[in-house]
């Protein structure tokens, strides 16, 4: 029986002692007996301590997959020093930084082939002669065990100090999860430099198994590993995880004997399971940790999807802490720290890292290792995997989790695995995303159905600038995905026809002498020629902001009109050619773009016929829902109304969230909700339920038994999803938008009629002032009147006024309906948080970085904060007199601050000073700047949309908007109307990263 004090040397001398004869290690070329590796790795020791080695002393091994690799860490464990394992097929450079930081004399070769022109001392150990010799003092359980070289930041790698005691109590507790006994047979598949094959020669060595070691060619090919594993018997095998894949797709062989196949290194997307006659785990753990620190059963896809690294194991600790090493909520994102007994001892020779990486926490005074991998707490225990804090990057100013992008590209179809790196344009530095794919045979798809599936989840700035298609992902020496290979393959490709990847697609005929103008506008644009004629632009790696670099380049290089809008309804060469001669042909540039036709419009906000409600006089389920539907919770109104809800009723919220297969509708709400800075109690959680949804699909995406479990729970419905771009023409807008709408009133009458609470826009009155010569629009007033507006304004603005017509009919049929127009929502007023994609905030960035402003007058977007507008919301949507009235969720009198105010406020409270400059001049400062924070919005500045101003000029002297509904109802509420002080602007700087004048201000 051993004791707690016992090392994997002393598991082994046990087994050598009472099985001598059992198998011990097979490889291609030996067979070694538990009593021949005992005598061998003597030999070893002998020579080691001859040469003055013992505790303390650390010896290399230049080794290989061999029996030499496993009788050399023997052989080093009994002179009672430490090894050092470097992988035979380590660069040479590696080697030698390797062996000048271990500060070892000299190298053992336990490897078949030494090199023979080493810069260093080699002693090979095949040259060792057997020899009867007295042991030696064996280790004990707080010497080092081994020294494990990781990559470092700066490229020069770093030791990993590992002692007995957590070597052997983690592979002790392995074997124990894995029910690794004598009679177990399990692989040597690890690089010999990765920790993970310390483990598989430790695990055989502790269990008295038998060590099973595939060749170079059978290791790396999963048809013939899986044969392997078959012929050999085995019970256990380890697979790296960038194999699991192709290994789990494989028809498995009827005589497969494995019960356990475990993988580590890499985040494993959950492959299908159900067909595998064992049990696949996945493992994770950083070196520091000793190898592994938690486990996994992977259920398989077919069960969870979701790429979960499972429990701690061995008596590891897990805590997910924030920045400032405070714990974070149940389900949001936190940065992985481990402890408990089996950390490293620290890193060799560097005691600065050492102190950096393993901290003492300061108020538990438990020592931590700080692992830079980010993860979540799922409901059932298990810690969920979400990337490493290197893998965020910013993308033309937005923060993009690497991990994202693989987890959308990993549940397309046609797509076994992915692999998305960062890389810098060639010019200008620019960070740009490269998707590198194996393809699954079975279900081959055109890469742009890839970027097609990739844009229903993620924004355009995280699509890939490439996607490579590859047979299988390279992999390194210690089994992990080869990421500098992926980088030199993709440098090397670009200029071949090798996998689709030319700089240049085969040689394109163009029609036309313009059609070759555009073609080399795309290249400007798009940094390469791997397109063609029909190829859709934002197919090869187009997104918004170089639709506007390209558009602007159209513009003055062909001397044509043309809009960025153009661009999305005649979004290929030959198509937009077509279009600009048509324009050509006009003999003058057109001063407007092309109205949408006011039929085609009415004909969509018309409601299908057979749409009915059933009576609803139900005014308790609105006053005490039990159940909330929730639309648009991944929005920044949305997540707040969220909140909100959560607060102010007791009820479930039920929030459909768009997420393919494979991606976690969860942690999208987790990564909205953090950075909108929303902190919920765990109470509140657990009245949230979330589920992959499609609101345009029929019956919402659900399943139809979900459908109607929905429809008969759900007592109100808030809808809150929106497509919002200030781009993309009303033919991209209606799908989301009209459609969605029109399937949830679907829902609002399946079982029992619901009530729909509809989160509308002040923009469905668009510039209609212009028409109506009104100055006041009322609540109560027709938007009817405002189309002739709408229908020269932007396609959200168009899809937004169908959406609030179609409502308006189903209330007329009998939809109990409230519908709030929102205002801009201008940030939270306590945490200054905005979203992203707003345009307020960058032109708050343009002018600060200028100091200067339009001279634009009365200009009103309707400002406000997003917590006045959701507090309103949650409170008169409990009052079922506000059914069938609308609400102006916008400012009155003074309050409603126009862009000259705004900015006046800013220089009142801060000590700005803004220049008022002609629209033009303005606009000229930064109109060119592809990095400045409103270029990608240049259409709305640019575009001539009515009486040849843009659409940020039409919006001059606009409406006043009438609030008496929104008044009456929010009386004696205590909800007021935000008034733009210093602190919630100085918030909302700050969070913008604008830079505040010191000691100028006048207040």
């Amino acid at each position: 029986m051993m004791t707690d004090r016992a090392t994997v040397l002393h598991h082994f001398l046990y087994h050598a002692e009472r099985t001598p004869t059992e198998i011990a290690l097979v490889d291609p070329g030996s067979r070694l007996s538990y009593r021949e590796l005992d005598r061998r790795s003597d030999a070893i020791a002998s020579f080691l301590r001859k040469k003055g080695v013992g505790k303390g002393d650390l010896v290399p091994l230049l080794c290989d997959r061999t029996h030499r690799f496993v009788a050399a860490i023997l052989g080093v464990m009994k002179s009672g020093a430490a090894y050092i394992p470097v992988d035979v097929r380590y660069p040479l450079q590696r080697q030698q930084r390797i062996l000048s930081q271990s500060g070892a004399a000299f190298a053992l070769a336990a490897c078949a082939e030494p090199p023979r022109d080493a810069a260093f001392c080699l002693h090979a150990i095949d040259d060792l002669q057997d020899v009867e010799d007295a042991p030696g003092v064996l280790p004990s359980s707080q010497d080092l065990a081994y020294v494990i070289f990781t990559s470092g930041t700066t490229g020069n790698p770093k030791g990993v100090m590992v002692e007995h005691h957590a070597f052997n109590r983690v592979v002790v507790a392995h074997n124990d999860n894995l029910g690794v006994t004598s009679d177990s047979r399990s692989t040597l598949m690890a690089g010999t430099g990765f920790d993970v094959a310390q483990l598989e020669v430790a695990s055989m060595l502790i269990a008295g198994g038998t060590l099973i070691l595939p060749d170079e060619e059978t290791r790396l090919d999963p048809d013939r590993l899986l044969r392997f594993f078959a012929d050999q018997c085995l019970s256990h095998a380890f697979v790296p995880t960038a194999l699991v894949p192709a290994i789990t797709a494989r028809p498995q062989p009827k005589e497969l004997a494995l019960t356990h196949v475990y993988t580590a290194g890499e985040k494993l997307t959950p492959p299908p399971t159900e067909h595998l006659p064992y049990q696949l785990v996945d493992c994770y753990g950083p070196a520091e940790a000793t190898i592994f620190a938690t486990i996994h059963r992977v259920p398989g896809s077919q069960v969870d999807d979701r790429p979960a690294i499972g429990r701690p194991m061995a008596g590891s600790d897990i805590f997910l802490l924030d920045e400032h090493l405070d714990p974070v909520p149940d389900g949001e994102t936190g940065e992985i720290f481990i402890g408990g007994d089996n950390l490293a001892r620290g890193y060799l020779h560097n005691e600065p890292l050492t102190r950096e990486k393993f901290i003492i926490h300061p108020q538990w005074r438990q020592r931590l290792y700080r692992s830079g991998d980010l993860a979540r707490c799922l409901p059932d225990g298990r810690l969920q995997f979400l990337g490493r804090l290197d893998d965020q990057v910013k993308i033309r100013g937005n923060r993009v989790e690497l991990a994202e992008v693989e987890e959308a590209l990993n549940a397309q179809p046609g797509v076994r695995e992915a692999v998305v790196l960062v890389a810098s344009t060639e010019t200008g530095g620019e960070h740009q995303l490269l998707a590198f794919i194996v393809p699954d045979d079975t279900q081959p798809v055109a890469e742009s159905e890839l970027r097609r599936g990739l844009m229903d989840t993620l924004p355009d700035y995280m699509a890939p600038a490439a996607i490579l298609r590859l047979d299988a992902l390279p992999l390194n020496a210690n089994g992990k995905t080869d990421k500098p290979a992926l980088l030199q393959k993709y440098h090397r490709l670009i200029g071949s026809t090798d996998n689709g990847v030319s700089e240049r697609a085969p040689e394109e005929v163009y029609a036309t002498r313009i059609e070759a103008d555009l073609a080399d506008a795309w290249e400007r644009a798009l940094g390469h020629r791997r397109f063609g004629r029909n190829d859709r632009f934002f197919d090869v790696g187009g997104h918004s902001l170089l639709a506007a670099r390209l558009m602007q380049d159209v513009r003055e290089r062909l001397s044509v009109q043309v809009w960025i809008r153009d661009l999305f309804e005649y979004d290929t060469i030959a198509s937009l050619a077509g279009l600009l001669e048509e324009r050509r042909g006009e003999g003058r540039p057109r001063t407007s773009l092309d109205r949408e036709r006011i039929h085609p419009l009415r004909e969509d906000a018309a409601l299908p016929d057979e749409l009915a409600f059933s009576p609803w006089a139900s005014p308790d389920t609105l006053t005490h829902p039990r159940h909330i539907l929730l639309t648009g919770v991944t929005g920044f109104v949305g997540a707040h109304l969220l909140s909100d809800l959560l607060a102010t009723t007791d009820a479930c919220v039920h929030c459909p969230v768009r997420a393919r297969s494979g991606t976690d509708p969860w942690r999208r709400l987790e990564d909205t909700l953090a950075r909108y800075g929303i902190t919920l109690s765990e109470a509140e959680r657990e009245r949230i339920e979330v589920y992959r949804g499609d609101l345009a699909e029929p019956r919402l995406g659900l399943t139809a038994t979900h459908y109607e479990q929905l429809a008969g729970q759900v007592d109100v419905i808030y809808h809150s999803a929106s497509a919002v771009n200030f781009i993309q023409p009303y033919s991209y807008m209606k799908r989301d938008n009209v459609q969605g709408l029109l399937e949830l009133l679907n829902f609002a009458a399946a079982v029992r009629t619901k009530p729909l609470i509809l989160l509308s826009t002040i923009s469905v009155y668009s510039w209609g002032h212009l028409h109506t010569r009104k100055r006041v629009m009322f609540e109560s007033d027709d938007i009817d009147q405002n189309l002739e507006a709408v229908i020269t304004d932007i396609g959200y603005v168009r899809s937004k006024w169908v959406m609030e017509k179609i409502a308006d009919q189903a209330a007329e049929r009998g939809l109990p309906l409230m519908t709030f127009r929102l205002g801009y929502a201008t940030y939270h007023s306590g945490r200054g948080v905005c979203a992203d994609y707003q345009w307020w905030g960058r032109l708050v960035k343009t002018c600060v970085t200028h100091q200067s402003i339009p001279d634009l007058a009365a200009l009103r977007e309707g400002l406000t904060s997003v917590d006045y507008m959701t507090a309103a919301i949650a409170h008169i949507s409990r009052n079922p007199e506000g059914l069938g009235h609308k609400f102006n969720l916008i400012h009155e009198g003074d309050n409603n601050l126009t862009l000259k105010e705004f900015f006046r406020r800013l220089e009142e409270h801060f000590g700005y000073r803004f220049r008022a400059l002609p629209y033009a001049q303005w606009k000229a400062q930064w109109e060119h700047d592809d990095k400045a924070p409103l270029y990608p919005l240049l259409s709305l500045f640019n575009d001539i949309m009515y009486e040849d101003q843009s659409t940020v000029e039409l919006y001059q002297n606009t409406y006043l908007w009438d609030c008496r509904n929104t008044k009456h109802f929010l009386r004696d509420s205590g909800i007021e109307e935000p008034v733009f002080a210093r602190e919630e602007l100085e918030s909302y700087l700050s969070y913008l990263g604008v830079p505040i004048p010191q000691g100028e201000a006048v207040d």
